[in-house]
């Protein structure tokens, strides 16, 4: 069962813009040269700029764009992006390094999980690094309640 957890968007304090992706239009949330840093090969970090737009449609495969119209797509990054990439390997908490796996096994063992709580008392803690590790530059919260309903729903089919 999901329960509901409380999101820590606090904690990277990065809004939300109406910055359109040049490739679905819809809006995005702007990343930082931090976040750039940890999710860019060396050769394309370094002539994209230090402001980008993260595309927060899931299904788009631009995951950075910049106001000059470059893009980075899905599978250009250093490591897979939570909301463009559905595998189990890939980390719905990039600061505590929790996969969507490590929520099924969870799920499938317990019915329940504790991950939530456990990356909220490392957030709580001060050990978290959004803006850096995290390729949307912000709290992963949403996107690990997220992944828990999804994989809820495919185990009630």
């Amino acid at each position: 069962m999901v329960k509901s957890i409380e999101t820590h968007e606090a904690c990277c304090g990065l809004p939300t813009v109406a910055c359109p992706c040049p490739v679905c239009g819809n809006t995005g949330r702007r990343v930082t040269a931090r976040t750039l840093d940890h999710h860019l090969p060396a050769q394309r970090r370094a002539a994209f700029g230090d402001t980008a737009t993260f595309c927060l449609n899931p299904s788009c495969e631009v995951v950075y764009c910049n106001s000059a119209g470059d893009v980075i797509r899905k599978g250009e990054t250093v490591l897979p992006v939570t909301i463009k990439d559905s595998g189990d390997d890939v980390y719905v908490c990039y600061c505590f390094e929790f996969t969507r796996g490590d929520l099924r096994s969870d799920l499938a063992k317990h019915g329940e999980t504790d991950i939530p709580e456990r990356i909220a008392d490392g957030v709580r803690q001060g050990r978290c690094d959004c803006e850096a590790k995290n390729p949307q530059g912000a709290c992963c919260l949403g996107n690990v309640t997220r992944a828990m309903k999804a994989i809820e729903i495919e185990a009630e089919l």
